[in-house]
Protein backbone atom coordinates (compact mmCIF):
# COMPACT_ATOMS: atom_id res chain seq x y z
CA UNK A 1 0.00 0.00 0.00
CA UNK A 2 2.72 2.09 0.87
CA UNK A 3 4.88 1.12 -2.34
CA UNK A 4 1.70 2.33 -4.54
CA UNK A 5 1.08 5.63 -2.66
CA UNK A 6 4.33 6.41 -2.79
CA UNK A 7 5.03 6.08 -6.68
CA UNK A 8 1.35 7.76 -7.22
CA UNK A 9 2.83 10.83 -4.76
CA UNK A 10 6.18 10.41 -6.51
CA UNK A 11 4.79 11.05 -10.05
CA UNK A 12 2.02 12.84 -9.70
CA UNK A 13 4.36 15.77 -7.98
CA UNK A 14 6.87 15.07 -10.51
CA UNK A 15 4.27 15.66 -13.47
CA UNK A 16 3.31 18.86 -11.27
CA UNK A 17 6.97 19.88 -11.00
CA UNK A 18 7.31 19.29 -14.66
CA UNK A 19 4.58 21.39 -15.68
CA UNK A 20 5.44 23.98 -13.55
CA UNK A 21 8.82 24.29 -14.93
CA UNK A 22 7.43 23.92 -18.63
CA UNK A 23 5.09 26.63 -17.98
CA UNK A 24 7.56 28.77 -16.51
CA UNK A 25 10.62 28.08 -18.60
CA UNK A 26 7.90 28.77 -21.71
CA UNK A 27 6.81 31.88 -20.46
CA UNK A 28 10.21 32.92 -19.57
CA UNK A 29 11.75 32.47 -22.99
CA UNK A 30 9.02 33.30 -25.05
CA UNK A 31 9.40 36.85 -22.84
CA UNK A 32 13.43 36.82 -23.56
CA UNK A 33 13.16 36.40 -26.76
CA UNK A 34 10.37 38.75 -27.57
CA UNK A 35 12.41 41.60 -25.29
CA UNK A 36 14.66 40.81 -28.01
CA UNK A 37 12.72 41.39 -30.78
CA UNK A 38 11.44 44.75 -29.40
CA UNK A 39 15.15 45.64 -28.90
CA UNK A 40 15.70 45.19 -32.21
CA UNK A 41 12.78 46.96 -33.03
CA UNK A 42 14.19 49.91 -31.48
CA UNK A 43 17.93 49.21 -32.94
CA UNK A 44 15.95 49.73 -36.42
CA UNK A 45 14.17 52.87 -34.79
CA UNK A 46 17.55 54.15 -34.23
CA UNK A 47 19.08 53.18 -37.18
CA UNK A 48 16.08 55.22 -39.57
CA UNK A 49 16.18 58.27 -36.84
CA UNK A 50 19.90 58.43 -37.26
CA UNK A 51 19.66 58.05 -40.92
CA UNK A 52 17.38 61.12 -40.85
CA UNK A 53 19.56 62.84 -38.87
CA UNK A 54 22.72 62.63 -40.95
CA UNK A 55 20.17 63.84 -43.97
CA UNK A 56 19.36 66.81 -42.42
CA UNK A 57 22.98 67.16 -41.06
CA UNK A 58 24.59 66.80 -45.06
CA UNK A 59 21.92 69.02 -46.33
CA UNK A 60 22.90 71.82 -43.66
CA UNK A 61 25.74 71.58 -44.72
CA UNK A 62 25.11 72.20 -48.49
CA UNK A 63 23.13 75.36 -47.88
CA UNK A 64 25.72 76.59 -45.36
CA UNK A 65 28.47 76.18 -47.96
CA UNK A 66 26.03 78.12 -50.24
CA UNK A 67 24.46 81.02 -47.81
CA UNK A 68 28.12 81.37 -46.55
CA UNK A 69 29.49 82.21 -49.66
CA UNK A 70 30.53 85.88 -50.64
CA UNK A 71 29.16 85.33 -54.30
CA UNK A 72 25.96 84.40 -53.37
CA UNK A 73 26.13 87.02 -50.87
CA UNK A 74 26.67 89.40 -54.09
CA UNK A 75 24.08 87.85 -56.06
CA UNK A 76 21.05 88.72 -54.02
CA UNK A 77 22.80 92.76 -53.35
CA UNK A 78 24.01 92.53 -56.84
CA UNK A 79 22.02 93.69 -59.96
CA UNK A 80 20.55 91.47 -62.70
CA UNK A 81 23.66 91.42 -64.42
CA UNK A 82 25.48 90.67 -61.57
CA UNK A 83 23.55 87.89 -60.72
CA UNK A 84 23.66 86.51 -64.49
CA UNK A 85 26.96 85.72 -64.26
CA UNK A 86 26.00 83.94 -60.96
CA UNK A 87 23.19 82.44 -62.56
CA UNK A 88 25.30 80.94 -65.49
CA UNK A 89 28.01 80.15 -63.35
CA UNK A 90 27.19 78.14 -60.96
CA UNK A 91 23.60 77.39 -60.92
CA UNK A 92 23.01 76.71 -64.96
CA UNK A 93 25.40 75.89 -66.80
CA UNK A 94 24.31 73.64 -69.74
CA UNK A 95 23.52 70.97 -67.71
CA UNK A 96 20.27 69.32 -67.23
CA UNK A 97 18.71 70.91 -63.89
CA UNK A 98 22.41 72.08 -63.44
CA UNK A 99 23.13 72.28 -59.84
CA UNK A 100 20.24 70.70 -58.69
CA UNK A 101 21.93 67.27 -60.58
CA UNK A 102 25.25 68.12 -59.01
CA UNK A 103 23.84 68.23 -55.38
CA UNK A 104 20.88 65.71 -56.01
CA UNK A 105 18.09 67.87 -54.66
CA UNK A 106 14.89 68.38 -56.15
CA UNK A 107 14.66 72.58 -55.27
CA UNK A 108 16.88 75.29 -54.52
CA UNK A 109 15.20 78.73 -54.05
CA UNK A 110 17.39 82.27 -53.40
CA UNK A 111 14.90 84.57 -51.73
CA UNK A 112 15.43 88.20 -51.04
CA UNK A 113 14.35 89.68 -47.59
CA UNK A 114 11.11 91.26 -48.73
CA UNK A 115 10.32 87.49 -49.66
CA UNK A 116 10.63 87.96 -53.36
CA UNK A 117 11.64 85.35 -55.03
CA UNK A 118 15.36 85.88 -57.35
CA UNK A 119 16.33 82.39 -58.85
CA UNK A 120 14.10 78.82 -58.31
CA UNK A 121 14.96 75.89 -59.86
CA UNK A 122 12.80 72.50 -58.86
CA UNK A 123 12.40 69.73 -60.65
CA UNK A 124 9.95 66.62 -60.02
CA UNK A 125 13.01 63.52 -60.46
CA UNK A 126 9.92 60.96 -60.34
CA UNK A 127 8.36 62.42 -63.18
CA UNK A 128 11.49 64.24 -64.72
CA UNK A 129 9.90 67.27 -65.08
CA UNK A 130 10.06 70.76 -64.08
CA UNK A 131 7.42 71.94 -61.21
CA UNK A 132 5.25 74.66 -61.51
CA UNK A 133 5.75 77.97 -60.31
CA UNK A 134 2.67 77.75 -58.77
CA UNK A 135 3.89 74.74 -56.70
CA UNK A 136 7.57 76.41 -56.50
CA UNK A 137 5.23 79.23 -54.74
CA UNK A 138 3.57 77.10 -52.15
CA UNK A 139 7.00 75.74 -50.98
CA UNK A 140 9.07 78.77 -50.69
CA UNK A 141 5.81 80.11 -48.67
CA UNK A 142 5.40 76.89 -46.50
CA UNK A 143 9.04 76.80 -45.84
CA UNK A 144 9.57 80.50 -45.02
CA UNK A 145 8.09 79.52 -41.62
CA UNK A 146 10.98 77.94 -40.37
CA UNK A 147 14.08 79.74 -41.06
CA UNK A 148 17.00 78.69 -39.54
CA UNK A 149 15.80 75.06 -39.54
CA UNK A 150 16.32 71.78 -41.67
CA UNK A 151 14.33 68.95 -41.20
CA UNK A 152 11.11 67.44 -42.23
CA UNK A 153 7.87 69.82 -43.58
CA UNK A 154 4.49 68.64 -45.22
CA UNK A 155 2.96 70.41 -48.15
CA UNK A 156 -0.74 70.48 -49.15
CA UNK A 157 -1.38 67.49 -46.45
CA UNK A 158 0.12 65.40 -48.38
CA UNK A 159 3.74 65.84 -49.83
CA UNK A 160 6.95 65.71 -47.51
CA UNK A 161 10.21 67.56 -47.87
CA UNK A 162 13.11 67.31 -46.50
CA UNK A 163 14.54 70.90 -46.67
CA UNK A 164 17.17 73.70 -45.45
CA UNK A 165 16.40 77.25 -44.83
CA UNK A 166 18.98 79.56 -44.15
CA UNK A 167 20.25 82.88 -43.87
CA UNK A 168 22.69 84.38 -46.62
CA UNK A 169 25.84 85.94 -45.31
CA UNK A 170 28.90 86.75 -46.20
CA UNK A 171 31.53 84.30 -45.68
CA UNK A 172 33.19 85.88 -42.81
CA UNK A 173 29.73 87.00 -41.30
CA UNK A 174 30.62 90.26 -41.09
CA UNK A 175 27.63 92.14 -42.94
CA UNK A 176 24.24 91.63 -42.37
CA UNK A 177 22.33 89.02 -43.63
CA UNK A 178 20.18 89.94 -46.55
CA UNK A 179 17.48 87.27 -48.04
CA UNK A 180 17.39 83.06 -47.27
CA UNK A 181 18.51 80.59 -49.24
CA UNK A 182 15.96 77.52 -49.34
CA UNK A 183 16.93 74.12 -50.56
CA UNK A 184 15.72 70.29 -50.48
CA UNK A 185 13.80 67.22 -52.05
CA UNK A 186 11.22 65.57 -51.79
CA UNK A 187 10.68 62.63 -49.86
CA UNK A 188 8.95 60.07 -52.11
CA UNK A 189 9.21 56.82 -52.85
CA UNK A 190 12.36 56.75 -54.55
CA UNK A 191 14.46 58.47 -51.86
CA UNK A 192 12.88 55.91 -49.10
CA UNK A 193 13.91 53.41 -51.39
CA UNK A 194 17.71 54.58 -51.12
CA UNK A 195 17.14 54.53 -47.56
CA UNK A 196 16.08 51.36 -47.77
CA UNK A 197 18.55 49.59 -49.34
CA UNK A 198 21.05 51.46 -47.58
CA UNK A 199 20.24 50.30 -44.24
CA UNK A 200 19.09 46.73 -45.40
CA UNK A 201 16.03 46.90 -44.20
CA UNK A 202 12.11 46.80 -45.36
CA UNK A 203 10.79 50.54 -45.11
CA UNK A 204 7.68 52.07 -46.86
CA UNK A 205 6.16 55.43 -46.10
CA UNK A 206 2.87 54.46 -44.92
CA UNK A 207 1.53 58.11 -44.42
CA UNK A 208 1.11 61.68 -42.02
CA UNK A 209 -0.49 61.56 -38.91
CA UNK A 210 -0.76 64.14 -36.05
CA UNK A 211 2.42 63.92 -33.65
CA UNK A 212 2.82 61.20 -31.57
CA UNK A 213 3.48 61.00 -28.49
CA UNK A 214 5.99 57.66 -29.52
CA UNK A 215 8.83 57.40 -31.74
CA UNK A 216 7.34 54.00 -32.48
CA UNK A 217 5.18 51.05 -32.35
CA UNK A 218 5.65 47.35 -32.09
CA UNK A 219 3.48 44.18 -32.79
CA UNK A 220 4.78 40.91 -32.18
CA UNK A 221 2.98 38.77 -34.31
CA UNK A 222 3.55 34.82 -34.39
CA UNK A 223 6.22 34.93 -36.94
CA UNK A 224 6.26 38.47 -37.58
CA UNK A 225 7.27 41.76 -36.26
CA UNK A 226 5.26 45.18 -37.43
CA UNK A 227 7.08 48.20 -36.75
CA UNK A 228 5.63 51.77 -37.13
CA UNK A 229 8.08 54.78 -37.15
CA UNK A 230 7.28 57.87 -36.41
CA UNK A 231 9.75 60.66 -38.11
CA UNK A 232 8.65 64.25 -36.56
CA UNK A 233 8.51 67.16 -39.06
CA UNK A 234 9.22 70.62 -38.18
CA UNK A 235 5.18 71.48 -39.54
CA UNK A 236 3.85 69.49 -36.38
CA UNK A 237 3.29 66.26 -37.81
CA UNK A 238 4.65 62.74 -37.91
CA UNK A 239 5.95 60.87 -41.24
CA UNK A 240 4.83 57.44 -40.54
CA UNK A 241 7.07 54.36 -41.74
CA UNK A 242 5.96 50.80 -41.73
CA UNK A 243 8.68 48.24 -40.89
CA UNK A 244 7.91 44.37 -41.36
CA UNK A 245 10.67 41.87 -41.09
CA UNK A 246 10.42 37.67 -39.58
CA UNK A 247 10.42 37.58 -36.35
CA UNK A 248 13.91 35.41 -36.85
CA UNK A 249 14.84 35.48 -32.99
CA UNK A 250 11.17 34.40 -31.70
CA UNK A 251 11.22 31.58 -34.28
CA UNK A 252 14.38 30.69 -32.97
CA UNK A 253 12.89 30.88 -29.10
CA UNK A 254 10.24 28.51 -30.32
CA UNK A 255 12.69 25.38 -31.58
CA UNK A 256 14.57 26.17 -28.41
CA UNK A 257 11.22 25.74 -25.56
CA UNK A 258 10.90 22.02 -28.23
CA UNK A 259 14.44 21.30 -27.16
CA UNK A 260 14.00 22.49 -23.62
CA UNK A 261 10.73 20.29 -23.55
CA UNK A 262 11.70 17.32 -24.73
CA UNK A 263 15.14 16.72 -22.93
CA UNK A 264 13.14 18.12 -19.55
CA UNK A 265 10.63 15.32 -20.18
CA UNK A 266 13.57 12.47 -20.41
CA UNK A 267 15.38 13.96 -17.32
CA UNK A 268 11.99 13.98 -15.67
CA UNK A 269 11.25 10.32 -16.17
CA UNK A 270 15.13 9.17 -15.05
CA UNK A 271 14.10 11.06 -11.63
CA UNK A 272 10.77 9.31 -11.25
CA UNK A 273 12.36 6.17 -11.61
CA UNK A 274 15.54 7.30 -9.38
CA UNK A 275 13.40 8.50 -6.04
CA UNK A 276 11.13 5.46 -6.48
CA UNK A 277 13.92 3.31 -6.06
CA UNK A 278 15.37 5.19 -3.31
CA UNK A 279 12.19 5.79 -1.54
CA UNK A 280 11.87 1.97 -1.79
CA UNK A 281 15.04 0.67 -1.06
CA UNK A 282 16.04 3.88 1.65
CA UNK A 283 12.68 4.79 3.26
CA UNK A 284 9.37 2.42 2.52
CA UNK A 285 11.25 -0.90 3.98
CA UNK A 286 12.05 0.73 6.99
CA UNK A 287 9.09 3.06 7.43
CA UNK A 288 7.38 -0.34 7.43
CA UNK A 289 9.88 -2.15 9.86
CA UNK A 290 8.71 0.99 12.09
CA UNK A 291 5.26 0.61 11.76
CA UNK A 292 5.24 -3.42 12.32
CA UNK A 293 7.28 -2.09 15.56
CA UNK A 294 4.79 0.64 16.65
CA UNK A 295 2.20 -1.97 16.29
CA UNK A 296 3.69 -4.46 18.78
CA UNK A 297 4.31 -1.31 21.48
CA UNK A 298 0.54 -0.36 21.07
CA UNK A 299 -0.94 -4.40 21.08
CA UNK A 300 0.99 -5.57 24.23
CA UNK A 301 0.71 -1.72 25.89
CA UNK A 302 4.14 -2.32 26.78
CA UNK A 303 5.85 1.48 26.99
CA UNK A 304 8.56 0.04 28.19
CA UNK A 305 9.30 -1.57 24.93
CA UNK A 306 11.56 0.79 22.24
CA UNK A 307 11.68 0.73 18.19
CA UNK A 308 15.11 -0.91 17.05
CA UNK A 309 15.69 1.31 13.71
CA UNK A 310 19.30 2.37 12.69
CA UNK A 311 20.92 4.93 10.52
CA UNK A 312 22.02 8.14 11.18
CA UNK A 313 19.44 9.65 8.76
CA UNK A 314 16.10 11.47 9.18
CA UNK A 315 14.17 8.05 9.72
CA UNK A 316 16.82 6.76 12.22
CA UNK A 317 16.00 9.94 13.94
CA UNK A 318 12.63 9.10 14.03
CA UNK A 319 13.20 5.86 15.07
CA UNK A 320 15.19 7.88 17.98
CA UNK A 321 12.43 10.40 18.36
CA UNK A 322 9.82 7.53 19.20
CA UNK A 323 11.99 6.12 21.72
CA UNK A 324 12.41 9.33 23.44
CA UNK A 325 8.96 10.30 23.17
CA UNK A 326 8.16 6.71 25.10
CA UNK A 327 10.09 7.77 27.77
CA UNK A 328 8.50 10.75 27.80
CA UNK A 329 4.92 9.76 28.03
CA UNK A 330 6.40 7.19 30.67
CA UNK A 331 6.85 10.32 32.59
CA UNK A 332 4.35 12.26 31.65
CA UNK A 333 1.80 9.50 32.62
CA UNK A 334 3.53 9.48 36.07
CA UNK A 335 3.61 13.31 36.05
CA UNK A 336 -0.23 13.30 35.59
CA UNK A 337 -0.87 10.59 38.13
CA UNK A 338 0.84 13.33 40.57
CA UNK A 339 -1.32 15.94 39.55
CA UNK A 340 -4.39 14.54 39.23
CA UNK A 341 -3.85 12.64 43.11
CA UNK A 342 -1.95 15.21 44.88
CA UNK A 343 -2.49 18.76 45.68
CA UNK A 344 -0.59 21.31 43.59
CA UNK A 345 0.57 23.07 46.93
CA UNK A 346 1.29 21.14 49.55
CA UNK A 347 2.09 17.72 48.03
CA UNK A 348 -0.43 15.95 49.98
CA UNK A 349 -3.26 13.77 48.25
CA UNK A 350 -5.85 15.88 47.09
CA UNK A 351 -9.84 15.48 48.10
CA UNK A 352 -10.91 13.22 44.97
CA UNK A 353 -7.82 11.13 45.54
CA UNK A 354 -7.13 10.89 49.27
CA UNK A 355 -10.99 10.38 49.24
CA UNK A 356 -10.85 7.27 47.55
CA UNK A 357 -7.85 5.98 49.41
CA UNK A 358 -9.73 6.68 52.91
CA UNK A 359 -12.75 4.80 51.52
CA UNK A 360 -10.72 1.84 50.76
CA UNK A 361 -8.72 1.69 53.93
CA UNK A 362 -11.84 2.38 56.20
CA UNK A 363 -13.49 -0.42 54.20
CA UNK A 364 -10.82 -2.82 54.88
CA UNK A 365 -11.00 -1.90 58.30
CA UNK A 366 -14.43 -2.57 58.79
CA UNK A 367 -13.96 -6.31 56.30
CA UNK A 368 -11.46 -7.10 58.75
CA UNK A 369 -12.77 -5.90 61.94
CA UNK A 370 -9.82 -3.71 62.68
CA UNK A 371 -9.94 -0.23 64.12
CA UNK A 372 -9.95 2.74 62.03
CA UNK A 373 -9.75 6.30 63.23
CA UNK A 374 -10.44 9.85 61.67
CA UNK A 375 -9.10 13.42 62.40
CA UNK A 376 -10.89 16.33 61.02
CA UNK A 377 -8.27 19.44 61.23
CA UNK A 378 -8.76 23.11 60.45
CA UNK A 379 -6.20 25.68 60.59
CA UNK A 380 -7.12 28.33 62.36
CA UNK A 381 -7.40 31.87 61.80
CA UNK A 382 -6.76 31.76 57.99
CA UNK A 383 -8.74 33.95 56.74
CA UNK A 384 -7.11 37.12 59.29
CA UNK A 385 -3.82 36.20 58.31
CA UNK A 386 -4.83 36.50 54.53
CA UNK A 387 -6.51 39.63 54.79
CA UNK A 388 -4.29 40.97 57.07
CA UNK A 389 -0.94 39.86 55.54
CA UNK A 390 -1.73 38.55 51.99
CA UNK A 391 -2.53 35.57 49.99
CA UNK A 392 0.67 34.04 49.61
CA UNK A 393 1.10 33.91 53.76
CA UNK A 394 -2.04 32.64 54.22
CA UNK A 395 -0.29 29.66 51.67
CA UNK A 396 3.31 29.67 53.35
CA UNK A 397 0.64 29.14 56.77
CA UNK A 398 -1.07 25.93 55.37
CA UNK A 399 2.21 24.40 53.84
CA UNK A 400 4.23 24.93 57.35
CA UNK A 401 1.18 22.98 58.88
CA UNK A 402 1.44 20.42 56.85
CA UNK A 403 4.92 20.07 56.73
CA UNK A 404 4.92 19.41 60.86
CA UNK A 405 1.74 16.73 60.34
CA UNK A 406 3.46 15.17 57.53
CA UNK A 407 6.41 13.84 60.38
CA UNK A 408 4.28 12.43 62.49
CA UNK A 409 1.93 10.51 59.44
CA UNK A 410 3.35 7.45 57.95
CA UNK A 411 3.35 6.05 55.02
CA UNK A 412 0.02 3.91 55.40
CA UNK A 413 -2.02 6.99 57.28
CA UNK A 414 -4.17 8.76 54.85
CA UNK A 415 -3.51 12.44 54.63
CA UNK A 416 -5.43 14.56 52.27
CA UNK A 417 -6.79 18.20 51.41
CA UNK A 418 -10.19 18.57 51.44
CA UNK A 419 -10.69 21.66 50.97
CA UNK A 420 -9.01 25.29 51.25
CA UNK A 421 -7.84 25.06 55.26
CA UNK A 422 -9.63 21.97 55.93
CA UNK A 423 -7.79 18.79 56.14
CA UNK A 424 -8.54 14.96 56.77
CA UNK A 425 -6.40 12.00 58.27
CA UNK A 426 -7.33 8.30 58.20
CA UNK A 427 -5.81 5.93 60.38
CA UNK A 428 -5.71 2.14 60.78
CA UNK A 429 -2.60 1.48 63.74
CA UNK A 430 -4.36 4.13 65.70
CA UNK A 431 -7.58 4.23 68.58
CA UNK A 432 -9.21 7.24 69.60
CA UNK A 433 -6.63 7.67 72.50
CA UNK A 434 -3.62 7.44 70.53
CA UNK A 435 -4.89 9.53 67.82
CA UNK A 436 -5.05 12.41 70.50
CA UNK A 437 -1.59 11.90 71.95
CA UNK A 438 -0.49 11.60 68.50
CA UNK A 439 -1.79 15.56 67.86
CA UNK A 440 -1.19 16.88 71.38
CA UNK A 441 2.91 16.23 69.88
CA UNK A 442 1.81 17.88 66.79
CA UNK A 443 0.27 20.83 68.63
CA UNK A 444 3.93 21.00 70.75
CA UNK A 445 5.53 20.83 67.19
CA UNK A 446 3.35 24.20 66.05
CA UNK A 447 4.08 26.09 69.09
CA UNK A 448 7.92 25.24 68.88
CA UNK A 449 7.83 26.66 65.40
CA UNK A 450 5.82 29.83 66.47
CA UNK A 451 8.39 30.33 69.20
CA UNK A 452 10.92 30.01 66.46
CA UNK A 453 9.52 31.67 63.15
CA UNK A 454 9.25 34.90 65.33
CA UNK A 455 6.12 35.62 63.09
CA UNK A 456 3.29 38.38 63.68
CA UNK A 457 0.57 35.68 64.31
CA UNK A 458 0.49 32.09 65.59
CA UNK A 459 0.02 28.88 63.91
CA UNK A 460 -2.74 26.72 65.29
CA UNK A 461 -5.13 24.01 64.39
CA UNK A 462 -8.34 22.86 65.31
CA UNK A 463 -9.45 19.08 65.31
CA UNK A 464 -12.08 16.71 65.80
CA UNK A 465 -11.56 12.93 66.18
CA UNK A 466 -14.14 9.75 65.66
CA UNK A 467 -13.47 6.30 66.00
CA UNK A 468 -15.24 4.22 63.46
CA UNK A 469 -16.88 1.66 65.31
CA UNK A 470 -20.32 1.19 64.48
CA UNK A 471 -22.34 0.23 61.60
CA UNK A 472 -21.72 3.70 59.62
CA UNK A 473 -20.78 5.13 56.40
CA UNK A 474 -17.06 7.10 55.18
CA UNK A 475 -19.51 10.39 55.20
CA UNK A 476 -21.28 10.10 58.12
CA UNK A 477 -18.08 9.66 60.05
CA UNK A 478 -16.65 12.21 58.30
CA UNK A 479 -19.87 14.46 58.96
CA UNK A 480 -19.11 13.90 63.20
CA UNK A 481 -15.25 14.42 62.70
CA UNK A 482 -16.09 17.79 61.29
CA UNK A 483 -19.14 18.14 64.35
CA UNK A 484 -16.32 17.59 66.45
CA UNK A 485 -13.61 19.64 65.21
CA UNK A 486 -15.95 22.78 65.39
CA UNK A 487 -16.36 21.90 69.32
CA UNK A 488 -12.67 22.10 69.72
CA UNK A 489 -12.16 25.52 68.03
CA UNK A 490 -14.88 27.05 70.31
CA UNK A 491 -13.31 25.00 73.74
CA UNK A 492 -10.01 27.28 71.96
CA UNK A 493 -11.45 30.31 72.28
CA UNK A 494 -12.05 29.86 76.01
CA UNK A 495 -9.18 27.53 76.85
CA UNK A 496 -6.40 28.28 74.62
CA UNK A 497 -3.65 25.63 76.50
CA UNK A 498 -6.16 22.69 76.17
CA UNK A 499 -4.70 19.32 75.33
CA UNK A 500 -6.51 16.23 73.64
CA UNK A 501 -5.56 13.70 76.26
CA UNK A 502 -3.82 14.62 79.19
CA UNK A 503 -0.50 11.88 79.63
CA UNK A 504 1.49 10.13 82.57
Amino acid sequence: MLRIKSLTVVTVSSMLVFVLMFSYLKKSIDRDYKNLEILRSKSIYHLIDHEFQGMYKDLEKINTDWSKWDDTYEFIEGNDKVREIFIKSNLDYGILYGILSDLNLNFIIFQDDHGQILYQQAYDDLGDDKIPREKIDLITKKISDYTEDTGLVVVDDKEVLVFSNLKISDSKNVKKPNGNLIMGYFLNENRVAAIKEKLGIQLAMAGITERSEVPYNINIGKNKIYNKIYISASSGESIVFDNQRNADILILGKENIKKYVIMLFVNFIILIFSIYIFMEHIIVRRLRKMDQSVKEIIECQDLGKRLKIRGKDEIGNLGKNINNLLEDIELMKERLYNLAAYDVMTGILNRHTGVEKLERNFKKAQNENRIFTIAFLDINDLKYVNDRYSHEEGDELIKNIVKIIEKKVKSDDVFLRFGGDEFILGFNRLNLIETKQLFNEIERNIEKYNNESKKEYAHSISIGIVECRENKTLEEYVNIADINMYENKRAKKKFPERIYVEEN
